[in-house]
């Protein structure tokens, strides 16, 4: 079966608690542990050590994602992530991190940051690799092979797992760079548990179902040699593990797409004071829509009240009450009865042609609802952008597996 990876923000210590033991809210058996592994950012992990305390007592498995591509922007002196002892907020270089004293340093000071929070496994320094000519892929290449180099030296024995953060035009299925045979090579030396591919942007454009076709022929590249973890990538993760990801990691209404480039910009103003509210994850969609947006239409439109809900008693016995009162447990229940589906098909046709009937029925309840918000402005529109490229790959995908099989 596959993995569902949830990364827990700081105000979900207490949701992990509930989900880690069911028997204490009442939930049936079969929805205990609705998630494999957890993930917390490490200014998190350093803010809420009961995230740590809460995964060890659970036999939760936990990493740390140190987010060193953020220095590769500049960051305000007062965010969490820049006062990280492995952090910095002013904007690194290809030269700064070439230097072999600076590398050395930020590989030892965030395992360490990773060993000292509670980390099980660790996740290795990173960096954004948009261009196979701007130098980034060498600074990685140089980290992964230091990065051994560091493990062995300490005799570290940990499962490892390493990052691989790509932009979507590095993916081309024909065209693929000396650069990231470079890098492949790295990893071989890294010697990881397994590959976190980081895929920045694969949901957007006007082909975004050729960037997902490249994102599934770099899957199954990676994946001759390591297990694959498609990371960020809560829209399109069942589609990544029907072409051959070992798992899937998102966030709990939040962060459920990747884009490194936009997430490094986020941190260059003073944090706001709170966060909005949170999403609300519809299984149709496959995706999170605006809170305000499901408690209109289940206010003020019933005929597509059906459509929202989740009909699982074991996910929301509530019914409707759930998707606004406990919409963060039925996030996670929901993903991993997907995910479980679509890890279960005794055959890879079966697991698209699954794919490819959500999606239509998918693109058929935004445009519904598109149609809905057209008329109402309290009401946001569905970005049917990554529902299409999912519609379009895996109908493709499912007639080359049946004549595969034909044959």
């Amino acid at each position: 079966m596959a993995d569902l990876i949830v990364r827990i923000s700081g105000c979900d210590e207490a949701l992990l608690s509930r989900l880690a033991a069911p028997s204490r809210i009442g939930l049936p058996a079969t929805a205990r542990r609705p998630f494999d592994r957890i993930v917390v950012d490490a200014h998190t992990a350093a803010a809420t050590p009961d995230i740590a305390r809460t995964a060890r007592r659970a036999g939760i498995p936990m990493l740390i994602d140190p987010q060193t591509f953020y220095l590769q922007d500049q960051q305000h002196p007062a965010d969490p992530w820049a006062k990280l002892p492995f952090a910095s907020s002013s904007c690194a270089t290809v030269g700064d991190l070439l230097n072999p004293e600076v590398a050395d340093r930020l590989i030892a000071e965030s395992l360490e940051f990773q060993l000292t929070h509670g980390a099980s496994i660790l996740t290795t320094p990173y960096v954004h690799v948009e261009r196979a000519d701007d130098g980034w892929a060498q600074v990685q290449v140089a980290l992964h092979r230091r990065t051994r180099r560091y493990l062995d030296g300490n005799n570290l024995r940990m499962p490892l797992l390493a990052p691989l953060a790509l932009s979507w035009r590095l993916l081309g299925r024909t065209t693929w760079p000396a650069a990231l045979d470079e890098l492949v090579a790295a990893i071989q030396v890294l010697e990881p548990t397994e590959v976190a591919l980081v895929a920045s942007k694969i949901d957007q454009g006007t082909r975004a179902d050729r960037r997902l076709a490249d994102l599934y022929a770099t899957i199954r590249r990676v994946r001759r040699k390591w297990p694959v973890i498609a990371w960020q990538q809560g829209v399109l993760g069942e589609a990544c593990v029907a072409a051959g990801a070992a798992g899937y990691e998102t966030g709990i209404g939040w962060r459920e797409r990747c884009d490194l480039r936009a997430q490094m910009g986020t941190h260059r103003r003073p944090a706001g004071q709170g966060f909005g509210a949170r999403p609300v994850y519809i299984a149709a969609l496959g995706r999170s829509i605006p809170k305000s947006t499901v408690a209109a239409l289940l206010t003020d439109h019933p005929a597509i009240t059906a459509d929202l809900v989740c009909l699982d008693p074991k996910c929301c016995p509530a019914g409707r009450h759930a998707l606004t009162s406990d919409a963060r447990t039925h996030a996670v229940i929901a993903r991993a009865t997907r995910l479980a589906t679509i890890s279960a098909a005794a055959h890879p046709r079966w697991a698209w042609k699954h794919l490819s009937t959500q999606s239509t029925y998918g693109l058929e309840l935004a445009d519904r609802i598109n149609t809905i918000a057209s008329r109402n402005a309290g009401i946001a529109k569905v970005d049917t952008t990554a529902l299409h490229a999912i519609a379009v790959t895996s109908d493709v995908r499912r007639q080359v597996a049946s004549r595969r099989h034909a044959a």
